[in-house]
């Protein structure tokens, strides 16, 4: 009779997911996974089938639970839709709990990996971040319609901008960049100035 699973998939997903994003996905072994997560080898394999499979999985598993979570927060909920961006831009400044440094977001992580190369992990990244610029798009057109925006703007394009500008601010915060806060609120200000 087989063990019973210490941990569900959800569990083991969140957990290995929390790895990958604080060490990258290149730099995590099958050693690693097996203390994370409390499993051996042969029993990950069978769950995920590669540490690739894995990588996928956690990434698909951090943009239902992270990246979702984090557009209903800032962006779903705000009153005002620039102040609900501006807070989504600014939250990735802070340092995950009991770490001295942000982490940055798992999608940017892994997309200057090696395995962002597999077709599933590459598959995962894109689509957790089309979920950003679509939520970003929303933000832009309802920052239009209370006025705040500039109507004649492209509000595909200024999703892509703003996307862009996030995924280089994830990178620098990362790095630990001085001033980042700065260049968020003058970032806001030149997208909201009137001429």
């Amino acid at each position: 009779m087989a063990r019973p699973a210490k941990f569900d998939d959800l569990e083991v997903l969140d957990r290995a997911s929390d790895l990958f994003w604080r060490d990258g996905c290149d730099a995590v072994t099958i050693r690693d996974l097996e203390a994370v997560l409390d499993l051996r080898a042969p029993s990950i394999y069978r769950r995920f089938t590669t540490k690739d499979g894995l990588v996928a999985a956690s990434i698909d598993r951090y943009v239902d639970r992270v990246v979702r979570g984090r557009v209903r927060r800032y962006l779903e909920r705000a009153d005002d839709p620039v102040e609900g961006l501006r807070a989504f831009f600014s939250s990735v400044l802070e340092p995950h709990p009991g770490e001295p440094t942000p982490r940055g977001c798992l999608l940017t992580v892994t997309a200057g990996q090696r395995s962002f190369d597999d077709p599933t992990i590459r598959a995962g990244v894109v689509a957790g971040l089309a979920v950003i610029e679509s939520a970003f798009r929303t933000q832009v057109e309802r920052a239009q319609a209370a006025g705040q925006v500039r109507g004649d703007l492209d509000p595909v394009a200024v999703a892509v901008g703003l996307l862009a500008s996030f995924e280089g601010l994830v990178v620098l915060a990362r790095a630990g960049m001085p001033g980042l806060q700065a260049g968020i609120d003058a970032s806001f200000a030149a997208l909201t100035a009137r001429d």
